[in-house]
């Protein structure tokens, strides 16, 4: 069971997950977006990508510079990567909804 939900279930979500976020028809799933749909979830990937690139940079430089405020070196986050892959999720849909916006006819 365990075999089959790693190397069969996994990658197909991922696969879906995929073809719907960049509205691509070359997975095995993919949606009926046309050009400008498409433009806008790739532009969209884009920046969202590039807001995670600018906090990790900003976190690189408060490591760097020894920036950090003392008064919140007590709390820690249980798991910063999820913190990060929900950065990486929310501005997506927030570029996705702009760039809908932009780009409507």
């Amino acid at each position: 069971m365990k075999f089959f939900i790693t190397f069969i279930i996994v990658p197909l979500v991922f696969i879906v997950i995929v073809s719907y976020f960049t509205g691509s028809k070359d997975f095995i799933i993919g949606p009926n977006d046309d050009e400008r749909k498409k433009i806008i979830k790739q532009k969209s990937i884009v920046q969202s990508w590039m807001t995670i690139l600018l906090f990790l940079l900003t976190n690189f430089f408060y490591d760097l510079f020894n920036l950090y405020d003392e008064r919140i070196s007590d709390s820690s986050f249980v798991f910063p990567e999820l913190f990060y892959l929900i950065i990486l999720v929310v501005s997506y849909f927030i570029f996705l909804l702009i760039n809908n916006r932009k780009m409507s006819a």
